[in-house]
């Protein structure tokens, strides 16, 4: 291959050297021994240098090709060089990157001595230089010869010489290609590439050196030529692009690993995971350093079942790797400690040790029964709390230094039993040895800042014994003094306290106010035991932001007088410039006006779910305009002259005008087949262009739809065909092929009057022969539970690949084993008994699915189990006069009870349905209210308007949901709190921030 021209401009430099290392040429010898064990030179017969000796063109062709690094695949096509000669491709390589030529009459002349003049030419080629094909020098040289020798002088690569046509020697040559290879040895090499997306390249170089090349067109699979500049050179790189591929598998309860056959570009991955039929809620990625590995982590355990994990953003389709996911299983328990620590050297009664209960991945096993423990020892009994062993003995059998205790038990796993057993060693008692703070720790993710409320602050630390055991607040407590370095920035609470952190497990040191608020700065705390240990640990508050600009925007849709009210968009900045959203660092801190119109109002509000506040503009409900109505709205910050004042008309009121087509509905379907269109379906849009809900709109209207001929021909309504409720459906049935077009109409309901006709929507009627091949969709696991049915969709395709629905008549279903059936489209297992399974807990069944049209068959195996259904998923729903929306729950203060917030969860099981312990009392006994616990905390209490009840009662709680009461007479309007549903099942839980209307 060519070389760059920054390389050929630095061998053009050396050669510029030519005729005085000619004339004068100094240890030659060594320098030809330098390059012989490079590779670069050969030496003669027996190995001679041969220095004083004259080369040939074949020589000088290999000594060319060594140096500069070009190669050839093939052999000459001379006449005069066959195929067998030792030069061959040396000489081929000249020849195609034009370095050499061939004599003439298709000949190379391989064993003719080369001259300085044919030197001087190969120079000049490599380098690269214009040559005149007239000119001409003094010297005496061949007429082709004398353009290349013209050249070289010009361009100083030569000192002119009397004659050009005398032979070089080896050892000429030594000398000049010694310069060249010193040259060559101190230009960086290409050492390697690593192809990190279609678009991106980075070039490594043997001097360390990286260069990241962005690419204009993406790489093509297989072999690629890019270039890259580095250190002012230009290099032509070969890249190898593969596909990206990948493959997974679970190393944890909720963590999968990714590996990819190449870096990939982790600032574009998304990753989606698919557990059977549940998709699982990604929480963290973290992607090695080389990029090849992605560990996910879930925010729910896996369980048994096909996965997958779907990758997108590294190729322009998404990449899936599958892995078989397991459930969790408790292996071991594992003692963290080989001493039992005596209570105290004067208390030789009891001894303890901390204990860890694993699962197959070497976590801590997220559920588990509590261990039994039994001890080799007269007398000993044994308790356990919070995963400490504490045995107890009695007189006369007391516990003593260094005696060997053997303990062992079980773990009972209701389907398996996981045993132990070990000797442990009585030791000295358990005294802090060790410290690690783990950070400034606050419940909603506030920021400590010098406004900050410090008491819902904490330093989160983890401490330990000699023995390596964590230790509860209580024992450090014991043993300790803390301090800070500068009460004037905060205080601490003169005890640690346990219960603290995400998972509520965690030692914890809760900061207090400060002597005089407002000073920022770095405060130290320290904690010194009594044993002269001192832990220290650095929290900086900064300076508390504060309001100093802000800025209204006008609404950018219509605004019109039934709209209720409307958020008024705005940009709040502190003394920095820096953006400020948070409600707490704005309220009390701006002013707002409205004008004088009747029943409005301007006030900052907060979005319980975010924390964020907005400014909503609440219009009057008699409002009834029939033109527009300038307003004008200010905001100010307090205590300056910064004020912002927008102005927007309020229009007259929006109603329904047309209906803009017909979304997420299948157009085509088989004859025999159905579709329904229900309200979801419809596209509503006002006078001033914006979507409306048609659920909203059923008061006042309805939608009715019609053949736009005025006869159906293709397919029959076989419902009403009206919407004119929410969960109305109107259902279409294909009857003979053809097209049918409908007219979707707006009408109200009150005098029949349409208000708009869409007729645009077609649907597609189409027979056998309209169908080029079927399918059969993935089964997934069927639970023999009852009311979990699964659907066995089997569809057509079209030529053009659009979906066509099946009618249920036009294929069988049989299954291997009858108590599979199939009954209504879908596939019920309801009718095994646990005795079906014997010892296991699964069954094989094969579904086999026989087309009429064309007697295709489709077989699938499908798993069915009697395992119980547990919660998994769970959401949050609307439930009576409760709204549950972004994670925020609203209603009347009087019906925010527990019962009442539990009615919000939408609990699904493994299997994907909704769980119902009402409809389902022993299959889904699991999503009961008593297997749940419930944490409140949180509480926020917003201040009230007079009349309104103050909440005073209200405290963080925790516990059983189906024993907690939360009493409405307690919660005031306005006033919020979190709340915490976990499955004491499976260990998923819900979060919702809950306000009181």
């Amino acid at each position: 291959m060519k070389k760059s021209l920054s390389l050929l401009v630095a061998i053009a430099m050396v050669f510029s050297m030519f005729a005085t290392v000619a004339a004068a040429a100094t240890n030659t010898q060594s320098k030809y021994d330098e390059l012989k064990a490079a590779g670069v030179f050969v030496g003669r017969d027996g190995g001679d240098a041969a220095l004083d000796s004259e080369l040939t063109r074949a020589e000088f062709a290999g000594i060319i090709a060594r140096l500069t690094g070009i190669t050839s695949d093939s052999p000459a096509s001379f006449d005069d060089v066959p195929s067998t000669h030792w030069a061959t491709k040396d000489i081929n390589a000249n020849v195609q990157n034009g370095y050499m030529q061939g004599v003439g009459d298709n000949k190379f002349a391989p064993s003719r001595n080369v001259t300085l003049q044919e030197v001087i030419a190969v120079a000049v080629r490599i380098v690269g230089l214009e040559v005149d094909e007239d000119a001409t020098v003094d010297g005496k040289a061949g007429a082709w010869a004398q353009p290349y020798i013209a050249a070289a002088i010009e361009a100083g690569l030569i000192q002119p010489l009397n004659d050009y046509t005398a032979n070089a020697t080896r050892g000429d040559l030594v000398d000049v290609t010694y310069e060249v290879y010193q040259v060559l040895q101190s230009i960086a090499k290409v050492a390697g590439y690593e192809v990190v997306s279609a678009t991106k390249v980075v070039v490594s170089f043997s001097d360390g050196g990286e260069v990241e090349v962005e690419l204009d067109e993406p790489l093509q699979l297989g072999k690629n030529t890019i270039t890259v500049t580095y250190n002012d050179r230009e290099y032509q790189v070969e890249v190898d692009f593969e596909a990206t591929a990948a493959t997974a598998k679970q190393i944890g309860a909720k963590k999968v690993e990714v590996a990819f056959n190449k870096a990939i570009d982790d600032s574009k991955v998304k990753f989606a995971v698919k557990n059977g039929i549940i998709t699982r809620d990604v929480a963290k990625v973290t992607v090695s350093d080389d990029k090849k590995r992605a560990v996910i982590e879930l925010t729910t355990r896996l369980q048994n079942g096909e996965s997958v994990v779907t990758i997108s953003g590294i190729e322009a389709d998404d990449i899936q790797a599958k892995f078989q996911a397991e459930d969790e299983r408790v292996t071991q328990l594992k003692f963290k400690s080989d001493k039992l620590a005596l209570q105290s050297l004067q208390d030789f009664s009891k001894v303890k040790v901390g204990y860890q209960v694993l699962n197959q991945f070497g976590e801590d096993a997220s559920t588990v029964n509590t261990p039994n423990f039994y001890v080799s020892k007269a007398g000993a009994t044994a308790s356990v709390s919070n995963g400490i062993l504490t045995i107890t003995a009695t007189n006369p059998n007391l516990f003593y230094l260094d005696e060997k205790i053997p303990i062992s038990g079980h773990i009972n796993m209701s389907t398996y039993v996981v045993t132990f057993s070990e000797t442990l060693t009585v030791g000295q008692p358990s005294t802090l040895d060790s410290i690690e703070f783990k950070g400034v720790y606050h419940a909603e993710n506030k920021q400590l800042n010098t406004a900050s409320t410090f008491s819902d602050f904490y330093v989160l630390i983890e401490a330990k014994d000699q023995y390596n055991n964590k230790i509860k607040a209580s024992d450090v407590n014991n043993g300790v003094l803390l301090t800070v370095s500068n009460p004037l920035i905060f205080q601490v609470k003169g005890t640690l306290v346990d219960n603290q952190g995400p998972n509520k497990d965690q030692v914890a040191i809760q900061l207090d106010a400060p002597y005089a608020l407002g000073y920022d700065g770095t405060n130290t705390i320290r904690i010194q035991t009594y044993t002269g240990k001192v832990f220290t640990y650095d929290v900086e508050v900064p300076k508390a932001a504060t309001v100093s600009k802000i800025a209204l925007s006008a609404p950018s849709q219509a605004v019109a007088s039934n709209d209720g009210s409307v958020k008024i968009p705005f940009v709040a900045e502190d003394q920095n410039g820096n953006r400020i959203t948070k409600f707490s660092d704005l309220d009390g801190k701006i002013e707002l006006f409205q004008p004088g119109l009747a029943g409005s109002s301007l006030v900052l509000k907060q979005d319980y779910a975010t924390k964020e506040a907005y400014i909503e503009f609440k219009l009057p409900n008699t409002l009834n305009n029939e033109y527009a109505i300038p307003v004008i709205l200010s905001a100010r910050v307090k205590s300056t002259n910064d004020i912002s004042t927008i102005q927007f008309n309020i229009e007259k009121a929006w109603v329904p005008e047309s209906i803009f087509g017909l979304k997420d509905l299948g157009s085509d379907l088989a004859v025999g087949a159905e579709v329904s269109i229900e309200p979801k379906h419809v596209v509503v849009k006002d006078n001033y262009g914006r979507d409306k809900n048609l659920d909203d709109l059923f008061a006042n209207y309805k939608v009715v739809i019609d053949a736009v001929d005025g006869a159906f021909d293709t397919i029959n309504v076989t419902t009403d065909k009206e919407l004119t409720a929410k969960g109305d459906k109107i259902t279409l049935k294909g009857v003979q092929k053809g097209s049918e077009r409908i007219k979707v109409q707006l009408v109200k309901t009150a005098d029949n009057t349409v208000v708009y006709t869409y007729e645009g929507f077609i649907f597609n009627v189409v027979d056998s022969s309209g169908i080029v091949e079927y399918a059969v969709e993935e089964l997934p696991k069927i639970s023999k539970k009852v009311g979990r049915q699964v659907d066995l969709k089997v569809i057509g395709k079209r030529s053009n690949g659009t979906t066509v629905a099946l009618p249920v008549d036009a294929y069988s279903v049989s299954t291997t084993n009858d108590n599979l059936k199939f009954e209504d489209g879908k596939l019920n297992a309801s009718y095994f008994d646990d005795g079906d399974f014997g010892d296991k807990d699964e069954l094989k069944v094969k579904v086999i699915v026989t087309i009429y049209a064309n007697s295709e068959q489709f077989e699938q195996e499908v798993v069915v189990t009697k395992e119980d259904p547990k919660p998994t998923t769970i959401e949050l729903q609307n439930a009576g006069s409760l709204k549950a929306e972004n994670g925020v729950i609203k209603g009347p203060k009087d019906q925010i009870t527990i019962a009442n917030l539990f009615a919000t969860l939408k609990i699904k099981d493994q299997f994907g349905f909704e769980m119902n312990p009402a409809a389902r009392p022993v299959d889904d006994a699991n999503a009961a209210i008593g297997k749940f616990d419930v944490t409140i905390a949180n509480v926020d209490d917003v201040t009230v308007t007079a009349g309104d009840e103050v909440n005073t009662k209200i405290v963080p709680i925790s516990g059983n949901a189906g024993t907690i009461t939360l009493n409405p007479n307690t919660i005031g309007t306005g006033d919020s709190f979190t709340v915490v549903f976990t499955s004491t099942v499976t260990g998923v839980r819900v979060s919702a921030r809950v306000v009181a209307e």
